[in-house]
């Protein structure tokens, strides 16, 4: 079974209250709010599946600043509709910008 998978590449920014939790704190908390918003989700294959996220730098923790990250889809999405869907699902102190 092979699923084209969509890669989308997104600037979060950590700032508040979220500054003082960590990248993989981060990384759960995205998980859990793409699963509620409902999109077409890639999963990493195996054992024990997982929303596919990659980041392409970190921010150390207790720091406000940009994260880069791709999201990866078995659709198409547009920057758009992802940041509609996902805004109402992130807390106060992670947005998307582009």
């Amino acid at each position: 079974m092979n699923i084209t998978k969509y890669p989308l590449e997104i600037t979060l920014y950590k700032n508040k209250e979220m500054i003082y939790y960590s990248q993989q704190d981060i990384f759960h908390i995205l998980e859990r709010a793409l699963r509620r918003s409902n999109l077409p989700l890639y999963f990493t294959q195996g054992f024990n599946p997982r929303v596919k996220i990659s980041f392409l730098d970190g921010l150390k923790l207790g720091i406000e600043g940009k994260i880069k990250t791709i999201l990866y889809f078995t659709e198409n999405i547009a920057l758009d509709k992802l940041k509609e869907y996902l805004d109402i699902q992130l807390p106060e102190g992670l947005e998307i910008l582009t």
